[in-house]
């Protein structure tokens, strides 16, 4: 059993807004740490005992450290559910330091570290972005040796004394039994507190991460760092099914706004029983947060295959009319996304007809940005 009492930050201004503490900025918010264990001339910190970006219920007791809902909620939610939470994804570790060099040492859950239509960097593996000069992020590097290894993530850093700021994701289809970040021993380290309300995404396999060639490229990831927002990967492969039981987990929490990406796994007679229910259940614990609906991508091979062009056409079409069944009961704050524009028109954003390649993921994210900046007020 784990139970962390980490260090709070206060909510402050309106429930739809997005700063948890109005005068802050990460930039002059990180917090030193002493190191869990030093060897070798490096110095560890162990990310079971920190504050994690990305895990919602950061202080609630947990079965495992790095389960996406805390225990009380692992044992209502759906099986499916359950056993997709047990991944990492969505979570990274949020950080400054003016190490020369950074390390990983980890421990995966499975062994089985890579699917046949996905990298094993993607699936298993550790990803690690840098802020520049102009506060853009940047890709720095990603490995993945096994299920048990240390290794050098970040080399070659100029020696300059520069503190830098980093994010590094952690494993989009497997589970962490440990995580430690290394620096060269006498450097500094801080983690970077979260100060905005996260971006809560629910949603399928997609949304999960499947089939990005590592965990910084799936479109949450992307978005998040474009819009300089944390995030909440609720993405659960097959299992995004609006069920009233998520609702209610969901409502718990205080995002800037909730983006429902459910649609592929959901045929029409599923969205018609519950999609009314799932936002207007949301919408009364939370009256104030904007909600974003996304339809079904399209398989690229639409264009050749009949049948597949009119089961998402009736996926669509059941959205569109449960969408203006919530207009029409006066629920406020929707706005939606049409899936035709999530993927690129020339077919080559997908790896399988179906999870987007890093390409596809790209155009996601641009397709679904505009609507996000305008619902932000960004």
């Amino acid at each position: 059993m784990f139970r962390r009492d980490f260090l709070r930050t206060v909510l402050a201004g309106s429930a739809a807004g997005l700063a948890l503490n109005s005068g802050m900025t990460s930039a002059d918010t990180a917090v030193p740490l002493s190191p869990s264990s030093t060897a070798d001339g490096k110095i560890w910190f162990d990310f079971e005992k920190l504050p994690l970006e990305g895990r919602a219920w950061e202080n609630e007791e947990r079965l495992r450290p790095y389960d996406r809902f805390p225990k009380r909620w692992m044992e209502k939610i759906p099986g499916g559910v359950r056993g997709n939470a047990l991944h990492s994804a969505g979570m990274a570790a949020h950080f400054k330091t003016n190490s020369r060099q950074i390390w990983i040492r980890y421990e995966n859950t499975r062994a089985n570290l890579s699917m046949w239509h996905m990298a094993q960097v993607g699936v298993s593996g550790f990803d690690l972005y840098c802020r520049d000069e102009k506060g853009t992020w940047r890709y720095v590097n990603a490995v993945q040796k096994g299920k048990k290894a240390e290794v050098l993530i970040g080399t070659g850093i100029p020696d300059d004394g520069k503190e830098r700021e980093y994010i590094m994701y952690f494993p989009l289809y497997n589970g962490v039994v440990k995580a430690e970040i290394g620096v060269t021993e006498g450097s500094s380290f801080s983690i970077v507190p979260v100060t905005k309300k996260p971006i809560l995404f629910y949603g399928t396999s997609i949304c999960h991460g499947a089939c990005a060639s590592r965990p910084g490229m799936p479109h949450p990831a992307i978005l998040s760092r474009r819009l300089d927002i944390p995030h909440w990967n609720f993405g659960f492969s097959g299992c995004g099914k609006m069920e009233e039981v998520m609702a209610d987990a969901f409502a718990e929490l205080d995002p800037c706004v909730y983006v429902l990406d459910c649609l592929p796994n959901m045929q029409p007679i599923l969205v018609t029983e519950r999609a009314f229910n799932f936002v207007k259940r949301l919408r009364e614990k939370r009256p104030d947060t904007p909600i974003i609906l996304v339809e079904d991508r399209r398989f690229p091979v639409s264009w050749i295959n009949e049948e597949r062009q009119n089961y998402h056409n009736a996926n669509h079409a059941a959205m569109k009319k449960e969408y203006q069944r919530m207009l029409d009961a006066g629920i406020q704050g929707l706005s939606y996304i049409e899936g035709d524009i999530l993927l690129p028109p020339d077919g080559e954003g997908t790896v399988d007809n179906s999870h987007p390649n890093d390409y596809g993921f790209y155009w996601q994210a641009n397709a679904m940005e505009p609507v996000m900046r305008k619902v932000l007020g960004l």
